[in-house]
């Protein structure tokens, strides 16, 4: 639904609690990037979770980035905040 330099909001199914801390995969295009990479990945920390609707049981959930890591095929770093 949002995502920034710190972190991504998301709508899920999936019960988390504040303070977990979680892997997300992004793909991201090249003009975004800067670079031919595929799939990022990010582990985070669930900083926010709030009911989006009484019914479809879904809620939004911020995540706050702590780091990330390039797939091996492009050699491997990473980046701490």
């Amino acid at each position: 639904m949002n995502i920034s330099t710190h972190g991504v909001y998301f709508a899920t199914a999936t019960k988390v609690s504040e303070g977990v801390l979680v892997q997300v995969h992004l793909k991201m295009p090249r003009e975004i990037a800067g670079d031919d990479v595929e799939e990022w990945s990010f582990t985070g920390r669930v900083a926010h979770v709030e009911p989006l609707g009484t019914t479809n049981g879904k809620s939004g959930i911020g995540v706050q980035f702590l780091y990330y890591e390039v797939p091996p095929a492009t050699g491997l770093f990473s980046h701490s905040r």
